[in-house]
């Protein structure tokens, strides 16, 4: 003898799985079944979310559940960090790898970069140039500091000698104050002669000591900083330094001494 099921409960029966799906009794080992790919993803590089079990964040299952993809503010409490009070947060991070993120195609990253790098800001703020007027991604292509996140300075601009190396830009220059040059003592002269090639040129042809010093001897820690001539040699004219108390007004030019 057949049996035939009333519709009301075969229906009941193809729906069983969804209903399933929305009980306490679901492991994240039958959400693998169908979400290879999210699963993988969590896994390998989900920092954080790695450690959590999938209902953690998805506490229901279509169809029969509409509450499937929590707010970020659920564990990242908007009281405890500025990064959190942003509203957007899905056009930088994606949740099941959180920290790989790619910000190329916004257009206005800086005020959620700010609120993780206020030392940057502060940075830029103190020292306007023309790269505190650009957003964030117009040289920071995705999150983080290995190759090929950011831009170098010879991506955009030409180095001061056709031999200079991104290396050599950073021994004067920061990236958010490059107007701020500073500087090493042991910096050496070749840093400084393709910007100031005639004074260069006149070390480099003088019979006097100086010719022998690198110029942060004199120039110390920022450009343009000049050491007073006293700081090395003291007075040696005895009285006449109170006659003549402005030693290149006998001496002329300290990159190319008179007698």
């Amino acid at each position: 003898m057949k049996l035939f099921l009333p519709i009301a409960m075969a229906m009941a029966l193809l729906a069983a799985p969804a209903l399933a799906a929305d009980s306490e009794n679901l492991l994240d080992a039958d959400c693998v079944k169908c979400h290879v790919k999210a699963v993988q993803d969590v896994a390998a590089h989900g920092e954080a979310h790695a450690g959590m079990g999938c209902q953690d964040c998805h506490a229901e299952h279509p169809p029969t559940g509409t509450d499937v993809i929590p707010k970020c503010s659920l564990c990242h409490d908007p009281a405890e960090n500025d990064h959190y009070k942003l509203t957007e947060c899905s056009g930088c991070h994606y949740p099941h790898h959180p920290l790989q993120i790619d910000f190329s195609a916004q257009s206005n990253v800086k005020p959620a970069c700010l609120t993780c790098h206020p030392d940057q800001g502060a940075e830029m703020a103190a020292h306007p140039s023309l790269h505190s007027e650009q957003d964030c991604n117009a040289c920071h292509l995705a999150h983080g500091l290995g190759k090929g996140q950011y831009l170098n300075c010879l991506d955009c601009h030409e180095g001061h000698a056709a031999s200079q190396t991104v290396a050599d830009c950073t021994l004067c220059h920061k990236p958010h104050s490059p107007k701020e040059v500073a500087y090493k003592d042991d910096l050496a002269s070749a840093q400084c002669a393709p910007c100031h090639d005639d004074i260069a040129a006149m070390l480099s042809a003088s019979k006097k000591k100086h010719h022998e010093l690198n110029c942060a001897t004199c120039h110390s820690g920022q450009h343009m900083a000049i050491t007073s001539c006293r700081e090395c040699h003291d007075e040696p004219h005895g009285s006449m330094h109170q006659k003549f108390p402005n030693c290149v007004d006998c001496h002329l030019n300290p990159h190319a001494l008179a007698e």
